[in-house]
């Protein structure tokens, strides 16, 4: 992971288990932030960011749709 500016941590259920991710936002030049997020390892498990409608998509790893829903949740009440 990069410097631990801003970096905060989720949890997301995979129906399992409870997992708990480092994200990190980056500000984007279109003013949309896009949020990496981080096994507790350190290794970058997925990418998201909240689309101008609302939804939450995954622009880099394999989570499924209800998952980067509920992480996007996540991230949405971390970052007010």
């Amino acid at each position: 992971m990069e410097s631990t500016e801003n970096i905060f941590e989720i949890e997301v259920n995979d129906g399992q288990l409870v997992k708990t991710l480092h994200v990190r936002p980056e500000q984007t030049t279109d003013g949309i932030s896009i949020y990496h997020c981080y096994s507790a390892d350190g290794a970058l498990v997925c990418e998201l960011r909240q689309e101008t409608s609302g939804e939450w998509v995954q622009l880099w790893g394999s989570f499924p749709a209800d998952s980067v829903e509920q992480m996007g949740n996540a991230i949405a009440s971390q970052s007010r």
